[in-house]
This record gives C-alpha cells, sequence and structure tokens, in this order.
C-alpha cells in the first residue's frame, strides 16, 4: 500500500501545487485515516501531480491506473477533468470527472482500458483542471492511489466513464437510470387496489392480520426478538451526531469490495449495518413504536448518503453490493412514511439506483432475468414502484414492474437464467439448486401472492411457470435433498426444499382458489416428521444478510395453507429427465436415483478457492441414491474419509489430493464444457427410464473419453460403459461401483461377482472389481487400469436387494440381452418386458434385426411393446446453440443463442400407423422396403412420445 496518498501527514506532499487555488491537508473530511486533501478552487484552477508515487507501475501495467475518494460539498453541473502527460509534458489522456453531487464519490479508471492511454507511454505527471465557473469550490481528496491493478470489477456511475461492453456480472446500471419512465397502455388502479398490495406487504413483514398461529410461528417470533434485540445492541454504538451545518458526523464507510484492513486501519462497510443494524432499527419501530430507532434508521440514511451511498454513486463497483444490501431496502418501506419528504426522495432515488429498477422500462428481446437479480431485487423494485407519491407515476411504475416480472420469470433461452423449459433453474449458465435458483422461485412466488387479484397480478402463465417449478423441484428432490451434481460450489448444502416451503404457499394462494396440488405437495412435506428438525431450523433462521425473507407473516402463511382442508400428496413417483440440467431423475416411494453427466452445453462443476475444491467429478456419470426408507445416500461429502475420486456411477482417473483440486485445465479453472453434444435421457414409463452421454475431458486431459448408459428397467438398474481411454500412463482409471459408510461385503461367483452396501446389491459381469475397506469405509470400483484402450463395464443394481435376480441377471437366462455395446451405440432389450432402449451414437449404422432401423441424428430411445401397441420415447439432445470451452469463454451473445430445432427423421422397420402427443410428425412408407419413416421436428433435448400401431 506504499503508493497510497492518505495526506496524513502535517505538510502537504512536495510534489503537490496548484493554479489558481489554494491547497491544505485539513481534518474536516476524510475517508482514510483522519485528514484528506483540501483543494478550495476558482474558475479553471489546476491541481498538479509531478510524477506521483505508484505512476511508473501504474503506466507499466495492463490493468494499472488510478482510484480515489473525492468529496465535494456543493454540487454544480460542470465538470472536472483529470489530465495525464508523458515525460516530455504532451497529454496522452483525460478523464471526466462531473461535480453534480455532494459528499464521497469513488474514482476508479485504468489507464489503457478506460482513458486509452496507449500501453507504450509512460505517464509522468497528471493534472486536474476544475471547471471555468465563477464562484469556484470546495473539493476534498483521499486514498488517492495510482495502482498497477485496477480492479476488473470497475463500473461507470454519474460522475465518470468506464470501457466495459460486457454487462453481464456487472450491469449497465447508467442506462437503466437514465431510461425513459414510460411504458405502453399504462394500467390504471384505484387507490385501494395499490393499498391491498402494500397491505399484504406489511402484513408479510409484521404478520399482524394474518390469522394463523402454531410451532413454526412461534419458533420466527422469538428468533426475530433475538434478531431484533441483538441489532439494537449493535447499534448502541451509532451516536445520532450532526456538525453545525447539518453534515451527518461519523466514521468512514466502504463498499464490500473493500479490505478488511487498509494501511493498518479498520475498515467499516455499508454491507456492516445493513446486515445487521437497519432493518432491527426498523422491526423495533414499527412492532415496538421506538421513536430513538427510528430517528437512528434517519442518521443512517443521512450518514450512508453523505458517504457516498447516493443515486448515481458507484462506489467503485456495485457488483454485489446490491446483493447485500437487503436491510437497507426492506428497512426503506417499513419507515418511508416516517420520513421528510426530500429524504423521502432522495432515498427513494437511491433505491432507483441501486434496485436497477430502470430495468423494467428496458425489457430485453428475451425472456429471463439473472437469479441474483431475483432473489435480491425483486422485493426491493416492487417497494420502489409502491413508494413513488405522484399517482400516476407510480400507475407506470408498477406497469413497468409487472412487465418486468412477467418476463424475468418466463422461459429463458440458451444459457440464460432463470427458468429453463425443463424447470432446471439457472445461474453462472448452469443449474443451481443448492442456492441462487430457489431464492429466485421465492423471490417470484412472493410477488405473485403480493399482486394477485390486483390489476398488477403476474400473467397465468407466469404463475404456472412459478407452479410448475416448484412442482419440479419437489420432484428431484429426494425428501429435502437436491441431487448433488446440481450443488454448485456448495456440495454440503443438500437439504434445500425447506427454504421453499412457504413459496408453495404464495402460489397457492395467488390462484381464485388455493391450487390444491401445490397444497398437497406442501402438506405432503410438512407432514413428514422426518423433516421438522429441518423445518424448525429454517424458521428459527432469521437475517438480513443476502435476501430478507424471514419474516413473521412467513411463518403465519405457511402454517395458514397447510391447515387448509385438502389432503396431502401421496408418494410421488416417476421419471424425470432434465436437459438442462444434465440430470436423469428416477424415483419410487423409497428409492431415489439421480444421473448426472456434462455436454458440450452443460458444465461439469463449481468451485472457489474454497468451496467444492475436489468437485472435478460429481458429473462424470455419477449414479447417485438415496436409500429413503433406511435413511441411507451415496454422497455423503461431510464425512471426514469421503474419497471425491470414488463418486458412485464415475469414471474418474484417481488422482492426488493437490492433483484433484489442481486448477488448471481450462483457463477458468471449472465450470468446463465438453465438446460431445449426446447427453440423453429418456422419461419412458413408471418403472423403465434411461440415461445417456458421451464424456470427454477437454479441460484437463483432452484423451479422456467414456461412453457411459444406465438403464433402469423393473427391479435392476444395468449400468454400462465402453470406449473408456485416455493416454496417462500415470494414474489408474476406475468406475465407481459405490461408497459406503456401512458394512460392505464382496463375493465372487461363477458368472462375476456380487457385492452388497447398506441398501443396494450389486451385480458385476466383468472386469477387475476392487473393494478397498478401511473400517466402516469401503469404496467398490472396477479397475480399467493406466492409459486405458477401449475398456468397459457391465453392472447391474438390484434395488430390492434380491440375491437371485442379482445371479441371474449374470447368467443366460438373463431377462435382459446386450445387443450392442460400442462405440456405434448401447442398445439393450429386456424379453420379458418386451422393452428395447437404445442410445445411438453413430448415424450411419442401421439394425435391421430392431424396429428402430436408422436415424439421421443420434439420439436416445426406449420401445415398449406390450403386444398391442408399441410405445416409441425419444430425446435427441443437440440443442444446437453456441457453447464454448467454459463458461469465461461466453459472450453476452453466445448466453442468449436459441436452441435450433432439427428434422429428426427415423427409419422403422415395418409399416406402423405413427401418432405423437406432442406434436405432428411426417410420416410416409416403402411397402417393399417394409420401412415407414419418421421425422419430427426436435428441440432442447426433450422426449417425445409416439404410438406405434402395425398396419393390418
Amino acid at each position: 500500500m506504499g503508493q497510497i496518498y492518505s495526506f496524513e501527514q502535517q505538510k502537504l506532499p512536495s510534489n503537490l501545487k496548484i493554479f489558481n487555488g489554494k491547497l491544505f491537508v485539513s481534518k474536516d473530511k476524510f475517508k482514510l485515516g483522519k485528514q484528506s486533501l483540501r483543494i478550495d478552487w476558482k474558475s479553471g484552477a489546476k491541481l498538479v501531480m509531478c510524477s506521483p508515487i505508484g505512476i511508473d507501475k501504474a503506466s507499466d501495467n495492463k490493468n494499472g491506473g488510478v482510484t480515489a475518494w473525492i468529496y465535494n460539498t456543493k454540487s454544480i453541473s460542470s465538470t472536472a477533468v483529470f489530465v495525464f502527460k508523458d515525460i516530455d509534458g504532451k497529454e496522452v489522456g483525460r478523464s471526466d470527472f462531473k461535480l453534480g453531487f455532494t459528499g464521497w464519490r469513488c474514482y476508479w479508471q485504468q489507464f489503457h482500458d478506460d482513458i486509452g492511454i496507449d500501453k507504450r507511454v509512460q505517464i509522468k505527471d497528471v493534472e486536474l483542471i476544475f471547471p471555468d465557473i465563477e464562484d469556484g469550490g470546495t473539493v476534498y481528496i483521499d486514498f488517492l492511489e495510482f495502482s498497477p491493478n485496477v480492479s476488473w470489477q470497475k463500473m461507470s456511475d454519474a460522475q465518470y466513464n468506464v470501457n466495459r461492453t460486457d454487462f453481464s456480472l456487472i450491469p449497465d446500471f447508467m442506462l437503466y437510470r437514465n431510461s425513459e419512465k414510460k411504458v405502453n397502455n399504462v394500467i390504471y388502479a384505484n387507490d385501494s387496489d395499490i393499498e391491498i398490495i402494500s397491505d399484504r406487504l406489511t402484513d408479510w413483514y409484521l404478520g399482524n392480520n394474518i390469522q394463523s398461529k402454531g410451532l413454526f410461528t412461534d419458533i420466527r417470533e422469538k428468533s426475530e426478538f433475538e434478531f431484533v434485540s441483538e441489532g439494537l445492541k449493535l447499534s448502541e454504538k451509532i451516536k445520532v451526531n450532526y456538525s453545525s451545518d447539518g453534515t451527518p458526523v461519523g466514521y468512514p464507510l466502504y463498499p464490500m469490495c473493500s479490505p478488511n484492513k487498509i494501511d493498518g486501519e479498520k475498515i467499516y462497510q455499508f454491507r456492516n449495518f445493513n446486515e445487521k443494524i437497519l432493518l432491527p432499527l426498523a422491526l423495533d419501530f414499527r412492532k415496538n413504536n421506538n421513536e430513538e430507532s427510528l430517528n437512528k434508521i434517519k442518521y443512517i440514511y443521512d450518514w450512508f448518503n453523505n458517504q457516498g451511498w447516493a443515486d448515481g454513486s458507484g462506489l467503485g463497483t456495485l457488483c454485489f453490493e446490491k446483493l447485500r444490501s437487503s436491510g437497507y431496502f426492506h428497512s426503506f418501506f417499513l419507515v418511508k412514511d416516517k420520513l421528510d419528504d426530500n429524504v423521502y426522495q432522495r432515498e427513494l432515488n437511491t433505491l432507483y439506483w441501486f434496485t436497477m429498477f430502470g430495468i423494467c422500462y428496458n425489457l430485453p428481446d428475451h425472456a429471463g432475468e439473472v437469479a441474483d437479480n431475483l432473489r435480491a431485487l425483486a422485493i426491493p423494485k416492487l417497494i420502489y414502484a409502491l413508494s413513488v407519491k405522484d399517482k400516476h407515476k407510480r400507475q407506470i411504475a408498477l406497469t413497468a414492474y409487472k412487465a418486468y416480472m412477467d418476463n424475468a420469470l418466463g422461459i429463458a433461452p440458451g444459457f440464460f437464467g432463470t427458468l429453463k423449459a425443463d424447470f432446471s433453474g439457472y445461474h453462472h449458465r448452469g443449474a443451481y439448486n443448492s442456492a441462487y435458483y430457489p431464492h429466485a422461485l421465492y423471490a417470484g412466488a412472493l410477488i405473485a401472492y403480493l399482486l394477485h387479484d390486483t390489476p398488477y397480478a403476474l400473467s397465468e402463465t407466469t404463475v404456472d411457470n412459478l407452479k410448475k417449478g416448484l412442482l419440479t423441484f419437489r420432484f428431484f428432490s429426494a425428501n429435502l435433498e437436491i441431487p448433488s451434481g446440481t450443488v454448485g460450489r456448495f456440495p454440503m448444502k443438500q437439504d434445500v426444499l425447506q427454504d421453499l416451503l412457504p413459496a408453495f404457499a404464495y402460489v397457492a394462494l395467488s390462484y381464485d382458489k388455493p391450487d390444491t396440488e401445490l397444497v398437497a405437495a406442501l402438506k405432503k412435506i410438512m407432514n413428514n416428521t422426518e423433516n421438522r428438525g429441518k423445518i424448525m431450523d429454517y424458521a428459527r433462521t432469521v437475517n438480513s444478510n443476502l435476501a430478507y425473507t424471514a419474516t413473521l407473516g412467513e411463518m403465519k402463511l405457511l402454517e395458514k395453507v397447510v391447515s387448509l382442508n385438502i389432503e396431502a400428496e401421496g408418494d410421488v413417483k416417476g421419471n424425470l429427465f432434465m436437459p438442462y440440467s444434465g440430470l436423469m431423475v428416477m424415483k419410487e416411494a423409497n428409492l431415489h436415483f439421480n444421473a448426472k453427466g456434462f455436454s458440450r452445453y452443460i458444465w461439469d462443476f463449481e468451485s472457489s478457492d474454497m468451496e467444492n475444491i475436489k468437485g472435478r467429478y460429481l458429473s462424470y456419470g455419477q449414479l447417485e441414491y438415496f436409500d429413503l426408507k433406511n435413511k441411507k445416500k451415496s454422497f455423503n461429502p461431510a464425512e471426514e474419509k469421503f474419497n471425491w475420486n470414488y463418486i458412485s456411477g464415475t469414471t474418474v482417473k484417481v488422482l492426488s489430493d493437490n492433483e484433484l483440486i489442481d486448477r488448471g485445465g481450462g483457463s477458468s479453472g471449472h465450470r468446463h464444457f465438453s465438446d460431445e453434444t449426446f447427453l440423453a435421457g429418456i422419461d419412458g414409463f413408471e418403472n423403465v427410464s434411461m440415461f445417456s452421454f458421451r464424456m470427454h475431458d477437454i479441460s484437463y486431459d483432452s484423451s479422456f473419453r467414456a461412453n457411459k448408459s444406465v438403464f433402469s428397467i423393473g427391479d435392476y438398474i444395468l449400468c454400462l460403459g465402453t470406449d473408456i481411454q485416455n493416454n496417462d500412463d500415470k494414474h489408474n482409471t476406475v468406475t465407481t461401483i459405490f461408497q459406503s459408510f456401512d458394512k460392505a461385503w464382496k463375493e465372487k461367483i461363477d458368472n462375476g461377482c456380487i457385492l452388497g452396501d447398506a441398501s443396494l446389491l450389486y451385480a458385476v459381469k466383468s472386469g477387475d472389481v476392487v473393494l478397498d475397506r478401511d473400517g466402516n469405509h469401503s469404496c467398490a470400483y472396477i479397475q480399467h487400469g493406466k492409459a486405458p484402450k477401449l475398456s468397459g463395464y457391465e453392472y447391474y443394481i438390484i434395488k430390492n436387494q434380491d440375491k437371485a435376480l442379482a445371479e441371474k441377471l449374470l447368467t443366460r437366462k438373463s431377462p435382459l440381452e446386450i445387443i450392442s455395446k460400442n462405440n456405434d451405440a448401447h442398445i439393450v432389450k429386456d424379453h420379458k418386458k418386451g422393452v428395447v432402449c437404445g442410445a445411438l451414437f453413430n448415424i450411419e449404422k442401421e439394425y435391421v434385426d430392431l424396429i428402430v432401423k436408422k436415424v439421421n441424428i443420434p439420439l436416445a430411445y426406449i420401445l415398449n411393446d406390450d403386444g398391442n401397441n408399441i410405445n416409441l420415447s425419444l430425446c435427441e439432445p443437440n440443442m444446437r446453440r453456441a457453447s464454448k470451452d467454459h463458461m469465461g469463454l461466453l459472450t453476452e451473445d453466445d448466453v442468449i443463442h436459441e436452441e435450433k430445432p432439427f428434422d429428426t427423421k427415423i427409419v422403422l422397420n415395418g409399416i406402423f400407423n405413427i401418432e405423437c402427443i406432442q406434436k405432428k410428425v411426417d410420416v410416409s412408407y416403402n411397402k417393399q422396403r417394409n420401412e415407414t419413416y419418421v421425422t419430427i421436428s426436435t428441440i432442447r433435448g426433450e422426449n417425445y412420445n409416439l404410438i406405434l400401431k402395425k398396419q393390418l
């Protein structure tokens, strides 16, 4: 930090001088330390910084530039200019800084990217030229630094511009701020309509007018009391203090991007007050009529504003600030009617800026929204719209807000968030069920409830999307736990569904009558005594650290809906393929399986420097199980001995911990894609489904490939792998059968071997089967050796632990015939059930003895012949949209690239009449060849069901 100018010395730095003004070291204002540089400037004044400390390194580095905090005492509609000169005194670049503000503002500029200074130029001197106006003024500068690395998170604000074209992570705040506040077809509403929405929101906070009282409400009430008490205790350190000119007196505050210490000095962030103090003060005022708490909030608002928390102020960056400001947003709604008019409007403008409400007037050409913006800002945006005082402007804002939410909760294209066509939920361009998506679903559900039965109610399609999203989330969850392949970087956070239970209640109440399907699903979850502890934990968790939802009204609404006279649903069973998650869900009453892969469109895993650092193999064909009856599961990362190389179902190279956490490979270190498009699944029938993908690691070892399929047929699952290969002669390649923390065993028999863990039997037909034991921990796997060439595996999972079935599956009397297991296809047939399952990789190959003879694009299918009709289900998985090697390379255009349909053509052996439930199909015949030709438009990896009837 040696290059920082903090102006803590008694004297001015000798290399600073001013023309037509005065310089002082002043204690009046400061951002770092206790002093700053005061500049009393007159018309056209010029501050000159000769060879400031750090300018050489800053000039030499690609990301070098200047940062500073600037305090303005009087807002003027004029601009100061930073001028940069080379060693010959020639101007090489300039940067405008507008002075239309009071209080502190942050200034971040990179020399090359933002100011346009040639990378070969050595900057020597810096000048700050003030505007040519009669009165002049006074500014203060502190924490001035010429840094070799100005953060990439920089953003434009009302004072200056940076060069940014990628707004995927840091939105265009200025575009939204300057949007014209107009909409087509304004929805007019009576004051009573607005009052209904405001009253519902107030009751959601306070719970006053929701008639419900139960265990979870009692828990929430006690936890809220503790939350408020702790916030009041912390607020005791805040003293309401104003200087003689009305300026709030308080220590410097910084945004989240700041370190905890600078030059040894402890730093306080706005976040500290947003998360722990503002909302407790607001709740204390509303619940206890504590005027002291109200006065403290008013002071904090003034203090924040003076420190730079204001309309148009970017604080250097708002990259993550908007996500940690819920205390500010929600406190405003609770106390706004007690604010003076000028403060009310000032904070309303600030709310408009921080919530990016202007996006409501600039809807994109496609549906969807980033999950972060939904979970953190959907409710604050509504608070803004409800708080606009002018009736007509409020109607415009609410109309725009409704349109925004309907669009945000629409089905998004490509990699864009949040809702996908299969009701996967996206964040970071992939399925993310541990966080982000469930929070976004919650926010959307709450908005649906608050607006329902008013002129601004969300559309029927939107409410149905929320309903489908919730029911799908319930389906892919094993009781409360999400599939481990969709945890993002939070592998310890699988129990999630309890956090979404209030959303079921909100959406159920958003229909004309409470939705019976949602209520039934909610009651089934709530009635399960095993879930009570987790739901109680949720009820007692009260904070405002991200998206504040932990209100008393939330618990009351939940209990109100659960008390409705609607019967709980029965056991949820069936199969579901989710192409946008690369996930196959196979669900029975007591057994739940998830199969997970990655592809050109589905990334492999996410990690950070400290989170999920060993999770590289989560999508390498993981076959996860939950034994709900015996409370066992296959993925147990919380266990000390859990080995991340041996995740059930995966085919991997066994690496040391240091190698496993290596962030080499692709330049992003995680979120890698493959170059293979084949990742398919078939929902099939009640007890028949399949999953298949071609695995190729293009990031860590491009020689590593495998074809992996899972066929679930009745009481057993066949796991089939072929063409496993890589050139790594240092590490063993294995396919994990299971990893167990209970008793496991292995028995060799004539035709293979049988293994068991606490829940399942496994019958392995071929391969070198290893069972490693260490106390109660064991790993069973098939050893493919080092640098395998076209290796494979074939093993069965017997769900009901029927050993006779396990043995039979390994003999010639097996009901299952494997027709093809090679690089052309994986095809199996259960003769007893009349079921054929196929994953067709090679479109040149014909199958003259099967009904599905040939296809024109790789696809998967299940054919079920019950003796009368033949049901053919198919999945053509190629999304046909943009992709890159890893997420970091995706451009904004790539992200919203629409999936394209394809005319899939199937040649059938035999003459059939064809019906398709989902869409029209074209059918033609060649009776001489005894062939039927079917053409169907396929898209997005969806499943299609065809009924084949033989022509007589």
